[in-house]
Parts: C-alpha cells; sequence; structure tokens
C-alpha cells in the first residue's frame, strides 16, 4: 500500500522484520544451499545450490549493514566463481556412463549433522560468552567505500595479484581438461 499526500509526495510504508527472524531465514538459505552443494547428484544442481548458498551470505553482510561487501559477495563469488565452475563442467563433458557410482552411505550424513551440530554449540558458546565484552555501539567506518578500491589496490597488491592468478590459472586447467577429452 502506497501512501500519497495531496503534494504529491508518496512514501512506502516500512515493514518490520523482526532480526532474529532474518537471521533465521539467511542462516536457512545458507546452510540448505551448502548441503544440497554437497549431497548434489549432477554437478550443475550443486553448482546452482553453492550459488544459493553464497547469495545466503550476502544477505548476512546486508543483515549486517555492509552492502559493499554484499554486493562483492555476490559479484565476486556468484557472479565469478559459480560461473567458472559451471563453465567448466560444460566443457568438460563426460560420458553418459561414466555416473558417480561411490555414493555415501546414508549413515555417512549422520555424521555430518553431528559434527555441523557441535560447531553450531561450539560457536554459540564462543558468542555467548564473548557477547557481554562487545560494544554497545558499532565503531563508525573511519575508511569511505569510495577510497576502498584505491586502499586495496595499494595496501594488499599482492594478494590481488595472487587471486587473479588463480582465476587465471583455474579457467585455463578447465580449458586443458576439455581439450584432453577431445
Amino acid at each position: 500500500m502506497v501512501f500519497c499526500q495531496l503534494g504529491g509526495g508518496c512514501e512506502l510504508p516500512l515493514i518490520s522484520i523482526p532480526p532474529d527472524l532474518t537471521f533465521i531465514v539467511l542462516a536457512a538459505v545458507t546452510i540448505i544451499g551448502s548441503i544440497m552443494a554437497l549431497q548434489a547428484k549432477e554437478l550443475i544442481y550443486g553448482a546452482v545450490a553453492l550459488a544459493v548458498s553464497f547469495i545466503g551470505i550476502a544477505g548476512f553482510f546486508v543483515f549486517l549493514d555492509a552492502p559493499y561487501l554484499a554486493m562483492l559477495q555476490i559479484a565476486i563469488y556468484v557472479g565469478a566463481i559459480v560461473v567458472l565452475i559451471l563453465f567448466t563442467i560444460m566443457l568438460v563433458r563426460r560420458e553418459a556412463t561414466d555416473e558417480l557410482t561411490d555414493r555415501p552411505e546414508r549413515g555417512e550424513g549422520a555424521v555430518g549433522v553431528w559434527l555441523a551440530g557441535l560447531i553450531a554449540v561450539a560457536i554459540s558458546g564462543v558468542a555467548a560468552l564473548a557477547g557481554p565484552n562487545l560494544p554497545a555501539e558499532p565503531q563508525p567506518a573511519s575508511l569511505p567505500i569510495s577510497d576502498l578500491g584505491p586502499t586495496l589496490a595499494l595496501q594488499y597488491p599482492i594478494p590481488l595479484i595472487i587471486l587473479a592468478l588463480l582465476m587465471s590459472a583455474a579457467l585455463l586447467g578447465a580449458m586443458a581438461l576439455a581439450k584432453l577429452e577431445k
């Protein structure tokens, strides 16, 4: 519903979603996407589920009031890494008879669930112990977003070069595997 005044100004009503509900939904999207990525029988479905998990992580960045990091998460991980994985899958075609035959038994998935639960309990315990020590007000950002790019390029040139070389090596490896198969 849009509220408009006679002067021509219109505004949308704000919807107030509880932060706990937002966190639970984002956590569910991220965890379910990750589990689906690991359990997918087809590589394409696994890559798409991985993209859903990365989008859930970007949602966490938005929830933490870091929209720039959310956009970087979507651009780099969803836009580049998942597309690179999909590109590699399409380049390296398997024969229809070359299916995955060594699927884990159902009992092995229970070990992963128990391990994930143990990690969640450990993280919750650390967060509960550190909670009273956290500052009530977040510290204001001392670096404007417009200066972030030049700062990263000037202060961290080596990691940026390593990342570029790593992505290039992955693309060249995918092309080499595709050429070997033909």
